[in-house]
């Protein structure tokens, strides 16, 4: 990205970060005062990145719903829902929220496969729904790899199409009706208005921070590119990754100081 485009894209970004602070903050405001105060501290505690993630707490009921393919992933649990622009509308207010995190991180010579779940929502989730979104992030996982072996990045439409297969495939593999799913919409949309928010790209810094503190423990899940043009594209996004970790970090610190400067004019004035 040329210089100009970059500043004028951070500005553009940390305008849309102020805009969305507004959202949290009234999703805060809505909150009983001990739940208000476990999301503000959450947020507080998610500026050091290695707080967001943490190991599984119940790793054998994973295990027990997914069998032996899902011990090929690194699976980890976190409080936070992860926000970003819709997928499906270009309006810069509406937002997708995620209780789920799939991605497929380059570090040091080796692709890591890594699997993120809202904890609130493995809790409060039905056995056969949490199987449901385990195997929707497989599935998306299945499609990424494809993707990476074309060595580009998806577009808007390509990302949306990619959600739509991913979620038909998976249903349709499971038998889940078109009940369930309403019912699983709800319940994400519960826990969305409920949990912290933080944005994706800070999520994502956050989860390589946790890989590289954690590599030699898990090494054995890397698995090396299958071509030479395939480890210069990794080595490429890793390389591209780094270049806006610094400004994730900031835009992250921008966002909780918004939220709280908005909570604090909702109650200004009153006891």
């Amino acid at each position: 990205m040329l210089r100009d485009d970059r500043e004028g894209f951070e500005q553009e970004y940390r305008d849309w970060i102020r805009l969305i602070s507004r959202d949290a903050a009234c999703r805060l405001e809505a909150l009983p005062a001990d739940k208000k105060k476990a999301v503000l501290k959450a947020y507080e505690d998610f500026r050091d990145p290695l707080a967001v993630f943490r190991a599984l707490q119940d790793p054998e009921r994973v295990k027990r719903l997914k069998g032996e393919i899902i011990s090929n992933f690194i699976v980890l649990e976190t409080d936070a829902i992860t926000f970003f622009p819709s997928v499906y509308s270009s309006a810069p207010a509406i937002l997708d929220f995620a209780v789920a995190m799939n991605r497929c991180i380059f570090c040091k010579g080796l692709w890591f496969p890594i699997i993120a779940l809202n904890s609130a929502y493995i809790q409060q989730s039905s056995d056969r729904m949490l199987c449901f979104a385990l195997e929707h992030e497989l599935e998306m996982n299945r499609i990424y790899q494809s993707v990476s072996l074309n060595l580009k990045a998806l577009s808007r439409e390509e990302k949306q199409n990619t959600m739509d297969s991913a979620l038909e495939i998976s249903a349709n593999r499971l038998k889940i009706t078109q009940q369930e799913l309403i019912e699983d919409e709800r319940l994400m949309h519960r826990v969305s208005m409920t949990q912290p928010l933080i944005p994706k790209p800070y999520a994502e810094r956050a989860m390589l921070i946790l890989l590289e503190a954690n590599l030699q423990r898990l090494q054995s899940f890397g698995r090396k590119s299958l071509s030479p043009e395939e480890e210069v594209f990794g080595n490429e996004l890793y390389e591209e990754f780094q270049s806006w970790s610094e400004f994730s970090s900031q835009t992250y610190d921008l966002f909780v100081r918004e939220v709280l400067l908005n909570l604090r004019d909702a109650n200004r004035g009153y006891g």
